[in-house]
């Protein structure tokens, strides 16, 4: 087995996932700090579990686990699990039951801390570097901040920015929460692409060729059963 260390990682990929890994304890556009930082620890909880609960059972229900819930909702709570653990067996008919109790804007920004969660836990554990502490939570209530042109989607669920689906519809969704996106495609850009190269079949960092990364993501998506 070869050994790796955080040093053999490039520097812009540490430093994104050094900032969206920071980014959970400190409020948000419609979470606080504390709850960011709760929700997060759940979904920490939801990717390291050997033996996870089923995805039809609420975990905030399962007196082991042990949640802490104190800050946010046990409905949010128990969306960040399930979305973490079992995002295979999401429906329409669940996400519209979850935003009657969670905002759909609200929801999309924990999706965000799920996908920050998700994506650096399972780069480091791949690594063996182990999942990184997270900060105290900040002080100071979410900026409640809603962009003038956010419209109803009609390739995903969660609203986005005017135009809808005019591009892929992954693109655009976490685009009505602008800082959740900006975080999440600062990662994209740094692990996989970034955003303006999208289009070149040919761009490459001088490592993997955009083939040999499409081939990888493919393969991924596969296992993962990503819907997509």
């Amino acid at each position: 087995m070869i050994s790796v260390s955080i040093s053999d990682v490039r520097a812009d990929l540490i430093f994104a996932h050094e900032q969206a890994w920071s980014a959970l304890s400190r409020p948000g556009t419609w979470w606080s700090g504390a709850q960011r930082r709760e929700l997060a620890q759940t979904a920490i909880l939801a990717v390291s579990e050997s033996e996870p609960s089923p995805p039809w059972v609420a975990a905030s229900t399962v007196a082991d686990k042990n949640l802490q819930i104190h800050f946010a909702s046990s409905a949010a709570h128990d969306a960040v699990y399930r979305i973490a653990r079992h995002a295979a067996t999401l429906t329409n008919d669940w996400y519209q039951r979850t935003t009657q109790e969670i905002e759909p804007l609200a929801f999309i920004e924990l999706c965000g801390v799920v996908c920050t969660v998700a994506t650096v836990s399972a780069f480091r554990r791949a690594l063996d570097l182990g999942i990184p502490e997270l900060a105290p939570a900040t002080l100071g209530e979410p900026s409640r901040i809603k962009p003038t042109n956010v419209v109803d989607a009609t390739l995903n669920w969660v609203p986005v920015i005017a135009p809808a689906d005019e591009n892929a519809a992954v693109v655009q969704a976490f685009t009505a929460v602008p800082e959740t996106n900006r975080v999440i495609w600062a990662m994209a850009d740094a692990q996989y692409i970034p955003d303006k190269e999208m289009v070149d079949p040919h761009w490459t960092r001088g490592t993997l060729s955009r083939v040999q990364m499409e081939l990888v993501a493919t393969r991924v998506s596969q296992q993962r059963e990503c819907f997509y």
